[in-house]
Parts: C-alpha cells; sequence; structure tokens
C-alpha cells in the first residue's frame, strides 16, 4: 500500500470518515460516507457490491449503490454481464485498485466486449476505479466497490486513499448484511409474484406487466413491493439480482 501524503483537512476527512464507519448501521449511513469519501477524492458515481469468486468469474451482488444508472444496472444483472464485464474479471486477481482503462487493455478486445463498454459508456460510465477486498475465506464474500471518475484526475494518491478505505467500509457492508441477510432457504414467493418478478427480471416495467398480467399497474407494484420484502432488498436490479442467485427467474 501506498503512503498516504495529504493534507490535514483531507487527513482530518478520512479519519472521520474511518470512525463513521464503526458506528455505521445501515445503506443510509453508508451513502452518507460514501458523501464524505467524495469530498477527498473526486467521482461521478459509486456503487459496493458483495462479491463471490466462483471458477475465476465474479459473481455480484449490488449492496449500496450511489448514482450508478439504474437502467444500466437493471440489464448487467438480467443478463448477468458480470460474467463478462472485465473490471470484474480483474478484480478476482488484482490486489490493489485499478483502472477500468488498465483492465481493458489487459484483455483480448472482442466484438463481444466492444459492445458491452460501448453501452456502459453510453449510460455515462466512461472511466473509473475499482478495488475489491480479499478475505481469503471460503465462507465469507468481498467487497467490490467501483467509482466513475470521468473528468477527474486519478493518480497514485488517488488510489492509495481508495486502497485504505475500502477495508473500513468492507466492514460495514458486512456488519449490514449480517441484520438484513436473506435467509437460505428459498423465499416463498406466491405464484403471481414470481410472474412479476420473470417479467421484471425480462426488463418489463410496471405498466407493460400489467398489460401482460392483465393487471393494473397499481396492483404490479404492490406485487413487486412484496417481493422486496420477502428477498430483504430495495429495489427492482437488486430483486433482480438475488433471483438470479436464487434461480427463480
Amino acid at each position: 500500500m501506498s503512503d498516504l501524503k495529504l493534507k490535514p483537512p483531507e487527513l482530518k476527512k478520512l479519519m472521520r470518515i474511518m470512525n463513521d464507519c464503526l458506528y455505521a448501521q445501515s445503506r443510509e449511513d453508508v451513502l452518507r460516507i460514501i458523501d464524505q469519501l467524495n469530498e477527498i477524492i473526486p467521482f461521478n458515481a459509486a456503487i459496493l457490491c458483495r462479491k463471490a469468486d466462483k471458477n475465476g468469474a465474479a459473481l455480484l451482488d449490488e449492496s449500496v449503490n450511489h448514482s450508478y444508472p439504474e437502467g444500466w444496472l437493471r440489464n448487467y444483472y438480467k443478463d448477468k454481464l458480470f460474467l463478462l464485464d472485465p473490471i470484474a474479471i480483474a478484480s478476482t486477481h488484482v490486489n490493489g485498485p485499478f483502472t477500468w482503462k488498465e483492465a481493458y487493455s489487459k484483455i483480448e478486445m472482442t466484438n463481444r466486449l466492444r459492445a458491452f463498454i460501448n453501452t456502459a459508456e453510453d449510460f455515462g460510465l466512461k472511466e473509473g476505479v475499482t478495488y475489491s477486498s480479499h478475505t481469503r475465506q471460503e465462507d465469507k464474500v468481498d467487497t467490490l466497490m467501483s467509482l466513475e471518475t470521468s473528468g477527474h484526475k486519478v493518480d497514485e494518491e488517488y488510489l492509495a486513499i481508495v486502497e485504505y478505505i475500502l477495508p473500513h467500509i468492507h466492514e460495514v457492508i458486512v456488519r449490514i448484511d449480517e441484520t438484513v441477510r436473506v435467509p437460505e432457504a428459498l423465499p416463498d414467493l406466491t405464484a403471481r409474484e414470481r410472474e412479476t418478478l420473470k417479467w421484471a427480471y425480462e426488463g418489463k416495467t410496471a405498466w407493460e406487466i400489467g398489460v401482460i398480467l392483465s393487471i393494473s399497474e397499481r396492483t404490479v407494484k404492490f406485487h413487486l413491493n412484496n417481493i422486496y420484502k420477502k428477498l430483504n432488498v430495495k429495489n427492482r436490479s437488486q430483486a433482480v439480482a438475488k433471483a438470479a442467485r436464487y434461480g427463480i427467474v
């Protein structure tokens, strides 16, 4: 890890973040911590994901989203793009923070990968930094943090701060997940909820699902809210990711 050479004001902010990590108990607390981090290193969006490595692939499950495009996340989990994502793949074997440009430069650029990168850029995800904690424990998941940094300078000090702070944020994510963890048993979804979730997985809007199932948009949203509660998630992209993990869709 590189030595931090921060000015006193930035160092004070970093120490405050570390202290806040000790007491954070919710995703809202994590979002505030990310806001504080943005005062030290600039970025346009951030996301924290739980990550499990399997056969060299990174299986991602969104945990905290700070301004990442919902449309991108919906497609990312629906189409399981994390199995193709060069950033996610690099995170399984790179020990320190790395830029997306570095990850792209080390892969064979196929047409499929180029299409993936172009789509990400269409959603505003053009340049960034990613870092994954590495617990080295089979029964534990890592935390992957990605920052979209277009238009901002990323230097060695920037990467050092990311490397320094992620272990503290990882402990918060682990603590939060222990309090809201989904049971290992399959969630008890009704037939209608499973139908609703299936079409949400296909990227249909609440209105479109209502038309397909011959129910009102309001009823669709009612079913979605019940699904969120049963899966212990906050939004559609998280529900889709968790449903894929359970094999429900």
